[in-house]
């Protein structure tokens, strides 16, 4: 009988302890009514990568780096993640969290991200993001629906800059022939997105004709100086003489 009465005392200990976390747990979920843009006006796809940021008290979301993480770290927190879905938006997703842990006086936004690649596909670095609204944190707030932070949709239209320390890119080699160049980038990061330029002219306009190089198993070769980023474009085969820079997007 004591065994008996020992068991059942420990469960009401136990439904007591869990009862005072639960109190001291807050919820949020997560969510934007879209659609919600890329910055050249196309709808999000489907899996594209949203962030649920906690902005500390008096700071303000200082944006994210091309490689997923934050400019200012020591204000700002990623709490989690969530994904598009159909319509252009950003999923329902709800989360308990201890109120100590992101206390009252900060703020939350929502984040979309633009990790669209050369060829279209998601999972690259992050080319450009946008955020919602900074909004108070209180219990059960559910961002970008009953708080409203995200109403008029989001779009990815803000550049994320490169991590600090991203030294500058050198450009290698430059193989052209038949309208097409095969450029070979030395002194990259695989945390930077870089952009090739050309001109018929040094005192002409500088044109993009080659984006979101990213360093991958595919792109990366073995030249004179080492590792090298390799990509190839095409340019007019008509052109007498052509010049190229490369810059960290």
């Amino acid at each position: 009988m004591k065994k008996t009465l020992s068991l059942i005392g420990g469960l009401l200990v136990a439904a007591t302890m869990f009862g005072a976390e639960v109190k001291d747990q807050l919820t949020l979920a997560m969510s934007t009514p879209g659609p919600d843009t890329y910055a050249d006006g196309s709808p999000v796809l489907v899996g594209e990568t949203y962030l649920l940021v906690y902005v500390k008290q008096g700071a303000v979301f200082g944006g994210v780096q091309t490689d997923g993480s934050l400019v200012d770290p020591l204000n700002n927190v990623i709490v989690t993640s969530g994904q598009a879905v159909e319509g252009a938006k950003c999923g329902y997703k709800a989360i308990q969290y201890p109120a100590a842990t992101y206390p009252e006086g900060g703020s939350w936004v929502i984040v979309v991200l633009d990790t669209r690649k050369a060829d279209g596909t998601l999972g690259g670095l992050v080319a450009a993001q946008g955020a919602s609204a900074a909004s108070g944190a209180v219990s059960a707030l559910s961002l970008g629906a009953a708080g409203g932070t995200a109403a008029a949709g989001l779009s990815a239209a803000g550049p994320a800059p490169s991590p600090a320390g991203t030294p500058p890119p050198v450009i290698a080699a430059v193989q052209a022939g038949d309208g097409r160049v095969n450029l070979r980038i030395k002194n990259f990061s695989d945390k930077a997105l870089y952009q090739v330029q050309s001109a018929t002219s040094l005192n002409g306009e500088w044109q993009p004709v080659a984006s979101l190089v990213q360093a991958t198993a595919q792109s990366i070769v073995q030249g004179e100086s080492g590792a090298e980023l390799r990509t190839d474009f095409n340019v007019p085969s008509a052109d007498k003489v052509r010049f190229f820079k490369v810059i960290a997007q």
